[in-house]
């Protein structure tokens, strides 16, 4: 596995996953998606002293809000306290990756090997995932319930969001979680 303290760029940019998950767009206040104050790397401020070394502006990539090593690999982190959007979703994805391996000098057959992607969406303000598309099934949330009971007893997760596709091709796992099962899910992870 890499060492991501090898990096300046990466020891520069660090900050609380709280910090990272922080959403100031409500008018009535800051809203934060987890509590966790463990550790990790802001890859928006990654991303910004990237761009702006190469003499350009942040709008030149998008990516997402944190990068969290740990003892099986590393996971890119995005929250999404608002209604979430696919195509911005999947620009965040790509950059990210693309800037991380420049950084690193490394390969897609590296993320394929050791990096996982998870959106972590707000349930109440995505009731209907944006996956509604001419020809397929309405994503309602008794229907994503259903489908989450029946691919745990596959020992398959849902995947939202038209993120799918991703999986294998660009990361080794994704994953789409609301905030409570994201807060299960990174208590499982051994930080490194």
């Amino acid at each position: 596995m890499i060492d991501l303290d090898l990096y300046p760029i990466f020891c520069d940019n660090r900050r609380s996953l709280r910090e990272t998950s922080k959403d100031e767009s409500d008018a009535n206040g800051i809203q934060y998606m987890t509590s966790s104050e463990a550790e990790v790397i802001d890859f928006d401020l990654v991303k910004r002293h990237y761009v702006n070394e190469l003499g350009l502006s942040e709008e030149a990539a998008a990516s997402v809000d944190a990068i969290v090593p740990h003892e099986d690999g590393i996971l890119f982190v995005e929250f999404k306290n608002g209604k979430v959007n696919n195509r911005n979703i999947k620009d965040k994805a790509r950059d990210s990756l693309l800037i991380f391996l420049g950084i690193i000098g490394g390969t897609i057959a590296f993320s394929r090997s050791n990096i996982d992607f998870v959106v972590v969406y707000n349930l109440e303000k995505n009731p209907l995932p944006n996956q509604i598309k001419k020809g397929r099934l309405q994503e309602t949330p008794s229907r994503v319930s259903i489908a989450d009971y029946f691919m745990k007893k596959a020992e398959k997760e849902v995947i939202l969001f038209d993120l799918e596709r991703y999986e294998r091709l660009y990361f080794r796992n994704v994953h789409t979680y609301s905030r409570e099962k994201f807060e299960k899910y990174f208590q499982t992870l051994q930080l490194g």
